[in-house]
């Protein structure tokens, strides 16, 4: 192995390396109100790790030639001397910009690259190619198996097979080889060779080098080339370029998702020209309809070559299956941290096994180490997430949602949505437009100087094209079908009504092509238009009805910038004449058109058409006296200008029937919809207002004279900009509008933004800024477009859903073509928007589900090894080998796989589930279920201790086994009662996080967990109360010899055991037996004791047996109580424990149950939720980074109107108006009225009522607010007093002395000296002391610190569950006279950790800042007297009766504080 050094060079010349690392994307603009944030420790910890997965060195290779480059992504960067800071110089992308038309048709006249140009290209942007090497079988297992999780699964696996747990190993080897091998050659193998089928193109093409057409191979295309581009079923494009000669009909699905086929024409070759990327940008991977060209070029169409290789459009597809888009959630960014505290759990159980674990051999010890490790850093748990995503993202693709999912990572991200931003056409109207009619402009002349001088241009009455009866279109009956003579005779009405030049305008402004069948191809809103003209299109030429020709000059092609498009032709016979055919948006047309021209009710005539639900396009007309040469040459700005209005087009776009449907579920879900159209503003709230996204009133801004215009637009006038920012009715926006409040008044649009809910006329680019905002806010953004002009937005959201039928690769992570009505008919042909909600669903209950799981595996391996690391410090025993297959396999993966299997709920919730490792429900939840686990356990351990037929065992130093021989430590009653509770507390966990709750359906339907869970139940009731048998023993629960021994006649179980399976039972009794063949079997040096063997049947010499028959008490029954039917050594629990030991397994799932069921999914967690202040629901949303961080956020809610009080009587008096309003005019609250009353009030006894009122009112109200968390601060400084009251008394009652008792107890019930007592007590205190003074120094590092991470009521929690500990460690002081003084010195010292006195002032401090002012501290004072007095005196003196008058005080009063 070699290792090169790598250090810094002051110049890029000199590197052999480069370390890249992708930086996240910069909001852009600037915000005079962001203030950078505090960030927690965890995302600091989080952005850290972040980083360093995106960082990767490459190595700096050298062509032939000598130029530098590197390659990142399949991506060429050459050196550049004069790029970088301070031209140190820099690795760029060659060619990346592409060059003006004039400078490509340049090159097309000069014939072309010559061939030394084109090898110079090449050297430097390299092949037209994409290579993606497929490994090979074993390339593939290698890299598959190299893995960080094979590496440490392989560490488990020889650690058991050290450790002579074959078995087990052997399992977690077939699984791992399987699971591995299945991956490399069945899924990831496959994938790369798909993935390089994709890339690689192996065909010739034809291109134009020294003025001549040849053929190369499409590898050698370089940039700059000119490109022949043939037709056909199979033809596609194969690089990215821009159309210079001939046309193009081309099949874009793939790359935007629309599916209808698009035209590309030819760049102008004009000076100043803009590329119209949609219209002249032909891209590689997209299937050529149709190419023609010039006669000298072979009758087919040229291209300017622009991008190769992995820069195209199939490049970028290809690059985005090999180098996916990192998605950076909340909880992928904390599974590096959650791993990092449970590395210190980990070194905690390795501090505490070579501690206090005396296995016997070092080797041993080393070997518990390793399983521990194994045991806490579970490797399970991230496959655990991918697992239940991997199944999500199945069920998504399924009949029941026919939602495609390109990368599931993203599933649970849509989960968290908060913000769903809509398109309108074709998202929430219907995908095509139907052409519904035209609103004429009388008196127009045609000539520009008759233009100037014409008045009194009006509108005439609308035509629209009616459905008549008889003349709908099958399956839409709201249009008009002109195949049938019904719509043939209403056509040509509608057409004899038309002016001539208002008839041709129609059928010549457009770029529709006309395929040889006769379809039409082009814009959809053209499309429509073109049918009702029944034109004929030929290549350069429009053919009218009426036999009128139009021959093409100059095509205009949609400008986003100008919102406009046109055409420029000469009729048929015209000479020295032009026609200038501009429609475009009537606001563009507004400026563009001759203000003489436009009927005075222009504005209005717009509005109602908006209003009453039409898209409306404005149509104009001029005529030039030009030559074709000079047409060619003018610029586009001249062409456009002055023109004369000819009238309105009116297209009509329905919603789809399921959209009002999709809008309330997404309320009910409270995720808020707004929509973002490139439509007009007006339109876009009479749709809103259909389908409930608009409800009520809704203020239009608009901007006129560089001045935000607010506006009504069911009423005419403007609005004061105070009473429109002040209302509370939602708001609509201009992109005029938007662009003002972004960069002039971001103050103003931070305020009105979560009303803004319709933007009108936005561009593409607009689209993306108004999703960046959002997400900028904190919010959790999904977008739903039709894969059009939606690609930068749909890309840009967190979740963006294409509504297309077709492949969308490139467009979103979700894409859907699944029809309104499905499973009922689908008839519609109308693409449903119940997807979104769907989605959603889906979304939350995979979330959900990976929260569940993740809780499922820490509870797992944080109570397993608390339970196993007690039994190993006290007996040095375990669990027996078929415990831990059932828990490794039938446990960690059965259940945890139907865990995944709960489906989503049919509806939206009205929360949001968490996404956070590390929340305060997470965590909440683990510790909850791991501290039941806990005690549950141990209750049951010191009940069986106090067993008298308990016969404790350590099988290494009481009957010599063999430390390695780890199976036969499981022959006792501490591996028994060990592993009936593995298996009830792990079955529980998982079925209780299974629960539906508010985002899964109810965890009844799940069949699979339901009969995993009852399967296991069922089990531990069998083994708990049976007499010994077959499966007992292989458990090793409630065991005996016979049984034991029978285990050898199970097939194949036998075999694949390492000991204990068909052995002799190695119970506690062996060691009375081995005690007496000492006598009779003197050992030498190194002989091992007389161990049971099953060649004797397990039974000892005959001598032996004369003492020490097999039927005595002390070896059948256990030290001589009656057991059971138990011959042998065995370790039978008494027919009474067996029922309390399952009283108390059942009692433990019961509470696991009722704690998920009604604290963490029921009335509590909803009564926390509803408590919130409303001012730390705002403060929840933190700013979002990438695409995670997310935290819930709140819907807005409606705030009511504030009653305008105008005055109030103060003890009959009435009060001026003026005092009801603070120095900035505003209403004053209800204490700012008291004040005023106070102030006016004559006389000081007045004044003080009043005063006394303003108290208990502000009091009473900020109590209210607050009650939460002003009674967690009251019952946290009562757990405080109270166990300060109590803790010397009982350090008292531990007191031991030889005295004997007195009638007059002395304050313990072990020394009848009252002086010795207080005595010695005192000195115990002391010591508590001690321990409870460092304590408190860590609670002030906690408040200090995890403070910021977690925040204060989660270390209150903390600092409570302390406390509380405290209490239980001093009733286990009561149970067990050995151990009360340690146990109570640990007790007080964990007082020390509730940090009340420190986080009580913060927390005050933040209700006040945050709107409680003094009042809070009002309610501060009033809390401490009252507690003053209770927890003082009155519990001072209970606690003082209490002792004097029973000794039982310790027990009482311990037992009331758990409780409290």
């Amino acid at each position: 192995m070699q290792s090169h050094a790598m250090l810094p060079v002051a110049r890029m010349s000199a590197a052999t390396h480069v370390i890249v690392q992708e930086c996240p994307e910069c909001p852009e603009g600037s915000d005079s109100l962001a203030v950078e944030e505090h960030k927690s420790f965890l995302v600091v910890c989080g952005e850290y790790f972040h980083r360093l997965r995106m960082r990767e060195v490459l190595p700096v290779l050298q062509s032939e030639t000598g130029q530098r480059y590197v390659e990142y992504t399949c991506v060429r960067y050459v050196y550049s001397e004069s790029q970088g800071a301070e031209s140190c110089g820099a690795f760029v992308m060659a060619g990346h910009s592409i060059p003006e038309a004039q400078k490509m048709h340049g090159r097309l006249r000069a014939g072309g690259l010559r061939d030394q140009e084109a090898r110079s290209v090449r050297e430097t942007c390299g092949l037209n190619s994409i290579h993606v090497p497929v490994p090979s079988r074993l390339e593939a297992l290698v890299a598959e198996f190299g893995h960080f999780t094979y590496v440490f699964n392989s560490i488990g696996i020889w650690t058991y097979v050290a450790y002579t747990t074959w078995n087990i190993g052997l399992l977690w080897l077939l699984m791992t080889l399987g699971s591995g091998t299945y991956r490399a050659l069945g899924i990831t193998r496959p994938g790369q060779k798909r993935v390089s089928d994709l890339a690689r193109m192996q065909k010739a093409c034809v291109v134009l080098r020294d003025r001549q057409l040849e053929e190369v191979d499409v590898s050698e295309i370089v940039l700059g080339d000119i490109v022949q581009v043939q037709g056909g079923a199979d033809a596609e494009l194969p690089c990215d370029g821009v159309v210079i000669s001939g046309s193009l009909i081309v099949d874009e699905s793939m790359l935007t998702g629309e599916p209808m086929p698009i035209a590309k024409m030819p760049v102008e070759d004009a000076p100043c020209n803009h590329l119209h990327v949609k219209s002249n940008k032909a891209y590689a991977g997209t299937r050529v309809i149709e190419s023609r060209g010039e006669k000298e070029n072979g009758g087919l169409a040229l291209i300017y070559c622009t991008e190769v290789g992995a820069r195209t459009a199939r490049g970028e597809l290809v690059r985005m299956v090999l180098f996916p888009s990192s998605v950076k959630f909340k909880y992928t960014d904390q599974l590096p941290l959650v791993y990092a505290f449970m590395c210190l759990y980990a070194i905690l159980a390795v501090i505490l096994h070579l501690s206090a674990v005396d296995p016997g051999s070092g080797v041993v010890q080393y070997l518990h180490i390793l399983c521990s490790l194994c045991g806490a850093l579970s490797p399970m748990l991230p496959v655990s997430l991918v697992m239940g995503q991997s199944v999500s993202a199945k069920r998504l693709t399924g009949q029941e949602y026919n939602i495609k999912c390109l990368q599931p990572g993203r599933i649970p991200i849509a989960g968290k949505i908060s913000t769903m931003v809509f398109d309108k056409t074709g998202t929430i109207t219907k995908s095509t437009m139907d052409f519904a009619g035209v609103h004429i402009v009388h008196a127009v002349r045609t000539d520009v100087e008759a233009q100037l001088q014409s008045e009194g241009a009006r509108f005439l009455q609308p035509l629209r094209l009616e459905a008549l009866e008889g003349c709908e279109r099958p399956g839409r009956p709201e249009t008009l079908d002109s195949d049938c003579e019904c719509g043939k005779a209403v056509l040509e009405s509608w057409l004899l009504g038309m002016p001539e030049l208002l008839h041709s305008a129609l059928a010549v402004c457009h770029t529709v092509k006309q395929l040889e069948d006769g379809s039409l191809v082009g814009n959809e809103l053209e499309c429509a238009m073109v049918r009702k003209m029944s034109c004929s299109i030929g290549h350069d030429t429009i053919t009218l009805a009426n036999g009128q020709k139009y021959e093409i000059l100059r095509e205009l092609q949609f400008d986003h910038k100008s919102m406009t498009s046109g055409i420029v032709v000469r009729r048929q016979g015209q000479v020295g004449e032009v026609d200038v055919f501009v429609k475009g948006s009537p606001e563009k047309i507004r400026a563009l058109a001759l203000p003489s021209s436009l009927p005075p009710n222009y504005d209005q005539t717009v509005m109602q058409h908006a209003k009453a639900n039409y898209y409306t396009i404005s149509i104009c007309h001029k005529r030039l006296r030009a030559s074709d040469e000079q047409v060619g040459e003018l610029p586009r700005g001249d062409l456009e200008e002055n023109v004369a209005l000819c009238g309105l087009l009116l297209f009509k776009n329905e919603m789809k029937s399921e959209a009002p449907e999709a809008i309330q579920q997404l309320k009910d879900g409270a995720v808020r919809s707004v929509i973002c159209t490139g439509d007009n503003e007006l339109t876009g709230i009479a749709i809103g207002r259909q389908c409930g996204i608009v409800s009520g009133d809704c203020l239009l801004a608009t901007v006129e004279s560089q001045q935000l215009v607010w506006q009504d637009p069911d009423k005419e006038g403007s609005l004061q900009a105070r009473k429109a920012e002040d209302s509370d009715c939602q708001l609509a926006l201009t992109c005029a509008a938007w662009h003002h409040l972004s960069e002039r008044e971001p103050a103003l649009l931070q305020k009105l933004w979560p009303r803004c809910v319709v933007f009108g006329r936005m561009k593409p680019d607009d689209k993306v800024n108004v999703v960046k905002y959002f997400q900028r806010q904190g919010l959790v953004v999904g977008m739903a477009g039709d894969g059009g002009n939606d690609c930068g937005g749909l890309r840009a959201a967190h979740a963006g859903i294409a509504l297309s039928s077709a492949e969308a690769s490139l467009v979103a992570p979700f894409s859907t073509g699944r029809l309104e009505g499905h499973g009922v008919n689908g008839r519609s042909g109308q693409i449903s928007l119940l997807t979104i909600p769907d989605l959603i669903r889906e979304g939350r209950a995979c979330l959900a589900t990976n929260l569940a799981t993740f809780t499922y595996f820490i509870v797992q391996a944080i109570s397993i090894s608390g339970m196993n690391l007690t039994i190993l410090i006290d007996n040095n025993v375990t669990v027996g080998e078929w415990m831990w297959l059932t828990k490794d396999i039938g446990l960690g993966m059965v259940m945890t796989f139907f865990m995944t299997r709960s489906r989503a709920l049919p509806y939206l919730a009205s929360i949001r589930p968490t996404a956070s490792l590390l929340g305060a429900r997470t965590v909440c939840t683990i510790t909850v279920q791991v501290l039941l686990n806990w005690l549950f356990f141990f209750c049951a351990f010191r009940m069986l201790k106090s067993q008298p037929w308990y016969d404790p065992l350590n099988p290494v130093f009481d009957i010599s086994i063999a430390p390695h021989l780890w199976m036969l430590k499981g022959d006792n009653y501490d591996g028994a009662l060990c592993s009936l509770f593995w298996l009830t507390s792990l079955a529980t966990v998982s079925y209780v996080n299974t629960y539906g709750g508010n985002f899964r359906r109810s965890v009844c339907l799940n069949w699979g967990i339901n009969a995993s869970y009852l399967s296991v139940l069922f089990l531990v009731a069998f083994i708990t109360l049976s007499a010994p048998n077959l499966l007992n023993c292989l458990y090793r629960v409630n065991c005996d010899t016979p049984n034991s021994l029978a285990c050898k006649s199970l097939p194949l179980l036998d075999e694949l055991s390492v000991g204990g399976v068909g052995e002799c039972f190695l119970g506690p009794q062996v060691k009375y037996w081995q005690n007496h063949t000492r006598p009779h079997l003197p050992l030498a040096d190194g002989d091992s004791p007389w161990l049971p063997s099953p060649d004797t049947d397990c039974l000892p010499p005959k001598a032996i047996l004369e003492q020490l028959p097999l039927d005595h008490p002390i070896i059948s029954t256990g030290k001589g109580f009656n057991v059971g039917a138990c011959v042998g050594p065995n370790n039978c629990f008494g027919e009474a424990f067996k029922w309390k030991l399952l009283g108390l397994l059942a009692l433990l799932a019961f509470l696991h149950h009722f704690v998920m069921k009604f604290v963490f999914l029921g009335p509590v967690a909803q009564r926390l939720r509803s408590s919130k202040p409303r001012f730390r629901r705002s403060q929840d949303a933190e700013a979002a980074q990438g695409d995670g961080h997310f935290s819930p956020v709140y819907p807005e809610e409606p705030r009511g109107e504030e009653p305008k009080i105008q005055k109030v009587f103060c003890h009959n008096r009435i009060l001026p108006y003026s005092m009801l309003r603070d120095e900035g005019g505003e209403q004053r609250p209800d204490g700012g009225r008291l004040r005023a009353c106070a102030q006016a009030s004559s006389t000081p006894h007045l004044r003080k009522q009043i005063l006394w009122q303003l108290f208990l009112t502000l009091s009473v109200s900020e109590i209210k607010t607050h009650w939460a968390t002003f009674g967690v601060i009251f019952f946290a400084f009562g757990m405080k007093n109270l166990v300060n009251q109590v803790e010397i008394a009982f350090a008292r009652s531990l007191v031991s002395c030889t005295e004997p008792l007195l009638d007059v107890y002395t304050g313990s019930q072990w020394c009848g000296n009252r002086l010795e007592v207080i005595s010695v007590g005192y000195s115990i205190s002391q010591r508590g002391q001690a321990q409870e003074s460092c304590a408190m120094l860590a609670s002030i590092l906690m408040v200090a610190v995890l403070g910021s991470v977690f925040g204060r009521k989660v270390v209150l929690m903390a600092g409570l569950c302390g406390t509380t500990l405290s209490v239980a460690l001093f009733i286990l002081a009561c149970a067990l006279p050995s151990w009360s003084r340690t146990l109570f010195v640990l007790g007080q010292g964990l007082q020390g950790l509730l940090p009340i006195d420190h986080l009580a002032g913060l927390i005050y401090f933040d209700i006040s800042r945050k709107g409680g002012g003094m009042a809070t501290y009002q309610v501060k004072g009033l809390l401490d007297m009252i507690g003053n007095l209770l927890w003082g005196p009155v519990l001072g003196n209970v606690v003082q009766y209490l002792e004097l008058a029973s000794w039982r005080l310790r027990c009482r009063v311990s037992i009331a504080g758990v409780f409290a």
